[in-house]
């Protein structure tokens, strides 16, 4: 078993001065089957944290606070699904901490399967699942009001971006509210067109928290790059919202 018996939920990456409008909570990867802990310095839990360091700058500039958690196991271990009830525990203690704020979930890997497998979490609003583990006859119950965001690298040879595409096309045909984006010539890691990853990190982020009606903070800000095709793929009819090409020269093709 683990010698960390708990889940970890990281302080702010940036501290927020003026109020907590909004929170992004970013989840690691994993593997199949593990009750090793998490390596506090392992690619798994950095690369969540160089996307987290990346988009909070802007965030905590607008008052959305983010944060990085750590699960108590590496792996998702079978019907244990071990790292849903830890997404859970996090969401709830961000819930206490900041009040009924609404929150974004985000996961790599196999944190995007267990940020999906927790979208009905209280508060949160939307999920992202960055090259995630989906495999076939995952739950979309879950997805109810909540808007899902799926990206996937067409060079992925971990997780599959067919199964993130039918999966997305499953629950689109369900009713849900789904838009996958496709980014050719990227792997696993998010290391390869690691700008464009932050960038869909951060105008999904926004798109979410800061760009609804009623929300005091959308007149004062600017989208960032990215929001117009997120929210383009959100309005498309399937299958085209669900595989919207961002090109490694940052156009757009269907």
């Amino acid at each position: 078993m683990s010698r960390e018996s708990e889940p970890r939920l990281d302080p702010p990456i940036r501290p927020v001065r003026d109020g907590v409008v909004g929170v992004v909570l970013l989840a690691h990867g994993g593997k199949e089957r593990s009750h090793q802990a998490p390596h506090r310095r392992g690619g798994a839990v950095t690369r969540v944290r160089m996307i987290a360091r990346a988009v909070a700058p802007r965030l905590a500039g607008r008052g959305v606070a983010v944060h990085t958690m750590c699960f108590r196991y590496q792996g998702w271990n079978g019907d244990e699904r071990a790292p849903v009830p830890d997404v859970r525990w996090a969401a709830a203690l961000l819930a206490e901490r900041y009040g009924e704020v609404p929150i974004v979930l985000g996961g790599h890997s196999l944190g995007g399967r267990a940020v999906v497998n927790a979208a009905d979490a209280p508060n949160v609003v939307g999920v992202m699942g960055l090259a995630p583990w989906l495999p076939e006859s995952e739950p979309t119950a879950q997805l109810a009001g909540r808007r899902l965001l799926l990206a996937h690298g067409t060079r992925d040879r971990v997780t599959s971006p067919r199964s993130s595409y039918e999966y997305a096309a499953r629950a689109r045909s369900e009713g849900h509210d789904v838009a996958r984006i496709v980014l050719p010539g990227s792997g696993h890691t998010l290391l390869s067109r690691a700008r464009d990853w932050n960038r869909l990190v951060l105008a999904f982020s926004h798109t979410c928290l800061l760009d609804q009606p009623g929300s005091a903070q959308a007149p004062a800000t600017r989208p960032p790059r990215y929001a117009d095709l997120i929210v383009e793929a959100f309005h498309a009819a399937a299958p085209e919202g669900l595989q919207r090409v961002l090109t490694p020269a940052g156009r757009v093709r269907a």
